[in-house]
């Protein structure tokens, strides 16, 4: 069995609506999916050039995020380049869709508001959080890092028996 499938070296994170039923401050409200793991045949140029763009960031060690990679940290890195989706001549949202209903493995997310929504800012200045008590908190770069890295680590810890009962199941065959 190739461990590339049960470790790969990263995920592309896409932020979904808050749900309007949680439990308090938790929802499941993103979604892992590893993109060395999809073959680009079964999804559109346009979304294999966002997987493309998320496998190289998982790998950049200077511009890159690490091992869980943001929708939002892909069009960051465009803004950085002097591009974005649409001068890519891409939809993001059909994207962000069509990956949602690829038929991949997916891992679906259970974050806190907060987390939520740092993972689906993609502003330049960083996020800022308003809280019913008047307080303000700008978003340091430091607590997106530390965002990652906590999703980076649920993926590393979650991920490989998730896929490992796919394996099991017969949904997914390992080469």
């Amino acid at each position: 069995m190739s461990a590339s499938l049960l470790s790969p070296t990263g995920w592309f994170v896409l932020g979904l609506p808050w749900p309007a039923e949680t439990g308090g401050d938790w929802g499941e409200c993103a979604a892992a999916i590893a993109p060395s793991m999809i073959p680009r045949s079964l999804v559109s140029q346009s979304a294999g050039t966002a997987l493309d763009l998320a496998s190289a960031l998982a790998t950049d060690a200077i511009e890159g995020p690490g091992k869980a990679v943001f929708f939002s940290d892909v069009t960051l890195w465009l803004d950085k380049q002097g591009q974005t989706w649409a001068s890519l001549g891409i939809d993001h949202e059909a994207v962000i869709d069509e990956l949602l209903n690829a038929p991949v493995p997916q891992l679906f997310l259970t974050l806190t508001q907060k987390a939520h929504a740092i993972l689906c800012d993609a502003s330049r200045d960083g996020l800022r959080l308003h809280y019913p008590n008047g307080g303000v908190e700008h978003v340091s770069p430091q607590l997106r890092r530390d965002v990652h890295n906590g999703i980076a680590q649920s993926l590393e810890r979650d991920w490989p028996p998730y896929i490992q009962g796919l394996i099991d199941s017969g949904a997914l065959q390992a080469r």
